[in-house]
């Protein structure tokens, strides 16, 4: 919840009734702690201080606080500035709960059941990650009998100073070993050195020993033949086995944490790769795709690239079989440094545009790439891998990249003759004559550069030449304009160009063609009083056989179905099925690999609702 800064309102002075409930409030949450303290007052003199030996203080700071995933709550904090505690739904669909921070636990860290896990998991957790439960260490007597949804304190072995506090997500009572295990065991809500612990004195974690470390950690008894037991073993469970050397780490103070630590899905007890290695992998992916994805024959068309889309549609879906790419694992942690390392090697070049960093072009000259083997990737990468083709598919909301035999739609522009001498000048041209809209873009940024038409007091403006303002202003524009902002000339320049399309079907394109491509319509409407039919036509231009289609419509409709010719249209045909389904229809088009989007549906049968019956009054 805090790994990252949050939004916190100015601290106010809590009023007496407040705290007083609070305090009641926690006597009736924590009852045994309270009993501690209750003794130790009996036992101080009567000039002592009990307020501050209390776990909840009577008088405190509040501040209501959100979290940078819009969690709210309200933090409590001590006189000296101290977060105490925290009032936030700290599970899903849970009410707000009174949670303890690690700086009370440290002053009573008997004040929640204590969980216990490796020093190796204490920087996961600080990064945002949840407790897994391979990452539980168990002692020979099992874990306290808890119940799902329960507050705990995640600790070392050997110091009892809590390092995080969560939620438990499992039931514990009868689990002695982890063998196998999957799944989360904490909810982490707050952790020693996240953003929460920063507002306070920053206090370093301290060392506590545990009241019951000795049966708790040791093995045996010290007097055995084997002689003294060692503090290094303990009688714990590590995922069902013990190390080799029956050794755990000893507890260490984990570094602070970051925005660029690893977070969320992470393994607990995975065996984390070296920078050095991930830097490798890295860069293996990048030479892979330039050996069989983005060759010289099929990048052209793409390029320029957003970094983004090469490292999620194509990097992260090439790495080697059973390896995952993380750049945050790397020694670069971030994909723009690792790209200008790539950039410096001379494998690709790179060009900022309007702020976005895109792969301009590939090297496939390099010598690593003549050195360089391409290696085998998952079956289930493969099905994954994006499709390269110009100007990117028209996916269907909600397509999966795994559906490469979907029906697709090609975007492609072509320059108008008022724009060609625009072209002519940066020197742009294709095989096809048309340009994907990133290529347009691309030209358009290159003559504002080419040109230096960059406005010098505004970079976001250009300043507007002869060509700039014949192609892309009205007459109306051209006198009283001399300077036009950056995105809205590339979306004129986008505008003035003609749109052509290209139908991409499972069996290869057919031709381009100008404008938007049509769709498929469905329409349902009266017929014969309050009887209803359904059309659909459009369904030649997606090689759908309308013939076929009614068949599957008469099966799964079970309603008789025609096929008849379209008036004024040679070759097109419209299918036909008694009732209403446009429902029916829209997922059987869908399950030929007809994306939603060039499908159009309209009811014009002006079904109503059913009504409810009414009541009649009873005759008596």
């Amino acid at each position: 919840m805090f790994k990252k800064p949050f939004q916190t309102k100015t601290r106010a002075s809590l009023r007496s009734s407040n705290c007083r409930h609070l305090i009641q409030e926690c006597k009736e949450l924590f009852p045994s702690v309270w009993e501690q303290v209750e003794q130790a007052k009996n036992n101080c003199s009567e000039g002592d201080s009990a307020s501050a030996d209390s776990p909840m203080p009577d008088k405190l700071q509040a501040a209501k606080f959100t979290s940078h995933i819009g969690d709210r709550g309200e933090i409590f904090y001590s006189e000296a500035g101290d977060p105490l505690w925290l009032k936030a739904e700290v599970a899903a669909g849970s009410a707000p709960m009174l949670v303890p921070t690690v700086y009370t636990l440290w002053q009573f860290p008997t004040l929640l059941p204590v969980l216990w896990t490796t020093s190796s998991v204490i920087p996961k957790l600080i990064g945002g990650a949840d407790l897994m439960v391979p990452g539980l260490l168990i002692p020979r007597e099992g874990l306290p009998d808890l119940k799902r949804g329960a507050l705990v304190a995640i600790c070392c072995p050997g110091n009892a100073a809590a390092q995080a506090v969560g939620v438990l997500n499992l039931d514990t009572q009868g689990l002695h070993s982890v063998a196998g295990a999957k799944g989360k065991a904490v909810l982490v809500t707050h952790t020693y050195q996240d953003h929460l612990w920063q507002l306070g004195s920053k206090q370093p974690l301290p060392a506590i020993e545990f009241a019951g470390a000795t049966d708790l950690v040791h093995m045996g008894d010290s007097s055995g033949d084997s002689g003294a037991s060692s503090d290094n073993e303990h009688d714990w469970s590590v995922v069902g086995e013990k190390p080799s050397d029956d050794k755990l780490p000893a507890p260490a103070v984990p570094e602070p944490a970051t925005d660029e630590t690893p977070s969320g899905h992470l393994d607990s007890v995975a065996a984390d790769i070296t920078p050095d290695e991930m830097d490798e992998l890295l860069m293996n992916s990048l030479r892979q795709i330039m050996a069989t994805v983005l060759d010289n024959a099929h990048a052209a068309d793409l390029l320029p690239i957003n970094v983004s889309t090469l490292y999620s549609n194509y990097m992260a879906l090439n790495a080697p079989r059973g390896r995952e790419l993380d750049i945050k694992k790397s020694s670069h942690k971030k994909l723009a440094k690792f790209l200008k390392a790539a950039e410096k090697h001379g494998l690709i070049k790179l060009k900022d545009i309007r702020g976005e960093l895109f792969v301009k072009s590939f090297n496939w000259t390099h010598k690593d790439m003549a050195e360089f083997t391409p290696y085998v990737v998952g079956a289930a990468k493969k099905e994954k891998q994006a499709d390269g083709e110009a100007g990117g598919s028209a996916a269907a909301p909600g397509q999966s990249g795994s559906e490469l035999d979907m029906i697709r739609v090609i975007e492609l522009l072509k320059p108008s003759s008022a724009l060609a001498p625009l072209f002519s000048d940066v020197g742009a041209q294709t095989d096809t004559g048309y340009f994907s809209r990133q290529q347009a873009r691309a030209v358009l940024e290159d003559y504002i550069k080419g040109r230096q038409l960059v406005d010098a007091k505004n970079p976001r403006m250009v300043k507007l030449d002869h060509r700039l303002c014949d192609g892309l202003l009205t007459k109306e524009e051209y006198s009283k304009l001399s300077t036009y902002p950056r995105d809205k000339l590339q979306a004129r320049l986008q505008e003035k160009m003609t749109l052509y399309t290209q139908v991409v079907l499972p069996g290869g394109p057919t031709p381009v063609k100008i404008g938007n491509p049509p769709c498929a319509e469905i329409v349902c409407e009266k017929k014969m009083g309050s009887k209803a039919i359904t059309r659909v036509s459009g369904l030649e231009p997606y090689g759908i056989d309308p013939l076929a289609l009614a068949k599957e419509l008469r099966t799964a409709c079970a309603s008789s179905t025609t096929v008849d010719a379209v008036p004024g249209k040679k070759n097109a045909q419209v299918v036909i099925v008694q009732g209403h389904h446009i429902v029916t229809l829209t997922k059987l088009l869908e399950q030929h690999r007809l994306p939603a989007r060039l499908i159009s549906a309209v009811d014009k049968s002006g079904r109503a609702k059913a009504k409810k019956p009414q009541q009649t009054a009873a005759s008596n």
